[in-house]
């Protein structure tokens, strides 16, 4: 595949959706550990913030999410060795996160609440 302007714009934003997404989940962590600790800190505040636009957040993980596992399928080869098993942990991370998420939300808008 030729290194086109436009290729490199799909990876960057393959990238940068790699990185939200991993610092997303890391947000998502630091407040379930954090909540009964510390009231009030930012990952408490963040999470507060993004739960008034948890549909749009959670359509953007959701397309982001299979966007960056098949991107991973249909390019693995291309990328360079040292790249590709971060790449594979971002993605499980990613992956991993929205269907724990998904079965979190799921669990607390029908049985708690």
């Amino acid at each position: 595949m030729a290194d086109t302007p436009s290729a490199s714009t799909e990876q960057r934003l393959l990238d940068t959706s790699l990185v939200l997404l991993v610092a997303y989940n890391a947000l998502f962590l630091a407040d379930i550990v954090l909540e009964d600790g510390q009231p009030g800190n930012l990952a408490t505040r963040v999470m507060d913030f993004i739960d008034l636009r948890r549909g749009w957040v959670t359509l953007f993980e959701a397309v982001a999410a299979i966007s960056l596992f098949v991107d991973m399928v249909v390019r693995f080869d291309q990328y360079s060795e040292r790249y590709r098993s971060i790449r594979v942990v971002g993605v499980a991370i990613a992956g991993a996160g929205l269907v724990f998420k998904a079965f979190a939300f799921y669990l607390n808008s029908s049985y708690l609440e």
